[in-house]
């Protein structure tokens, strides 16, 4: 309605994200999907290490890049260097806002956002909250309670979150329209009937993951299993070693350090085997493929074993796994069983019944409302 009334006024947005792709992926595809939309709006990318962080699109988006610091080290030297990052952030925030005059800031969460968000509740800015976990984390937590409102990718989040909360869906960074499976699986070298895992570990990659499933590769063939792999590692580290290991087992294997275009790998994919950062969850429910989830297991408060429980126990669309207790035998075991059981087809139609029955608002329509 803001729009349409003053259709020319320029609306000024900053977004304050950093960190891993699970933050910046969501946060560049809301600024795009703003700025196509809505050609009148300004937006600022503000966040700690933006200048250098490989996920952010820095030549795209304006930034203001500040200090940051994580208070969760208890090492009292530690938290000292932490408090005066966070005390430079805020101060260099605080002068570009009395600057630039932001109608609204949209945190992402995560250390990096906290001095954008102080300084946006000290000069009295609306803020608005993303959260992407089943388990916020702790900026998010901690600053909801200067949130007009906080957007939540899933509806149990709001449980650990203070004010208003609205579940929505999470932006993703989705560069082509419908793909079918064969024009995927021809995008990727691969053939168009055979099944097909995707393996990843998210934008940090996951060595753990690619070890596991190379140890499950002679177990797989053994019971029968054909079949093919897109492995993504996340890196350019042992990229040669996993083709050798392929090519020596003669399956058709797609190997790469890195995938932009991840819509391609989804659609082409039977059966995913990844981590459950918030991000490769979205995916997998939009593109609605059974996963099995092995959740990144150092985390400091488990999101990532709260939201594989979410995908496994409540939408039924996959299994978790608890990588301390994995090895190739048990995930070899764990994929047979769910092909023998025809369990995949099952978990397919969860993830599908899911998405109809969410109703989940538009984060950019949201974003706008709220100016």
């Amino acid at each position: 309605a803001c729009i349409m009334e003053s259709p020319q006024r320029e609306l000024n947005v900053v977004i304050a994200a950093g960190g891993t792709g699970g933050h910046l992926f969501p946060a560049q595809a809301l600024a795009l999907e703003m700025l196509q939309k809505h050609p009148h709006v300004r937006i600022t990318f503000v966040g700690a290490g933006l200048k250098t962080n490989a996920y952010f699109k820095n030549d795209l988006f304006p930034f203001l890049d500040i200090k940051s610091g994580s208070l969760i080290k208890k090492h009292p030297i530690k938290v000292i260097k932490a408090l005066l990052s966070i005390s430079k952030g805020l101060l260099r925030c605080m002068k570009f806002y009395k600057r630039t005059q932001p109608d609204l800031i949209v945190g992402f969460g995560s250390y990096h956002t906290f001095p954008a968000l102080l300084a946006g509740k000290l000069k009295r800015i609306p803020i608005m909250i993303f959260e992407s976990n089943a388990l916020p984390g702790r900026v998010n937590r901690y600053c909801s309670k200067w949130a007009k409102v906080s957007a939540i990718q899933f509806s149990r989040a709001s449980e650990y979150l203070k004010g208003k909360s609205i579940c929505v869906q999470m932006p993703l960074l989705k560069q082509h329209e419908e793909i079918s499976r064969a024009k995927a699986r021809d995008y990727f070298g691969l053939d168009r009937e055979k099944f097909t895992f995707l393996i990843f570990g998210g934008s940090q990659g996951a060595q753990a993951i690619n070890r596991f499933f190379c140890g499950a590769i002679e177990f797989l063939l053994a019971q029968g299993l054909d079949f093919q792999v897109i492995h993504i590692l996340g890196s350019n580290d042992r990229l040669d070693k996993l083709r050798a290991i392929y090519e020596k087992y003669e399956i058709p294997a797609a190997v790469k350090a890195f995938e932009e275009n991840m819509d391609f790998a989804w659609t082409a994919a039977d059966l995913n085997i990844s981590r459950a950062g918030a991000a490769t969850l979205a995916e997998l429910i939009e593109f609605t493929v059974p996963s099995i989830l092995i959740p990144y297991p150092y985390g400091s408060e488990n999101h990532q074993g709260k939201n594989a429980a979410y995908i496994a126990d409540e939408i039924q669309g996959g299994v978790a796994l608890d990588e301390k207790d994995l090895s190739g035998r048990i995930l070899a075991q764990t994929i047979s069983d769910l092909l023998a059981q025809e369990k995949l087809s099952l978990m397919k139609k969860a993830l599908i019944q899911f998405k109809k029955q969410e109703s989940k608002r538009d984060l950019c329509s949201l974003v706008l409302e709220n100016i």
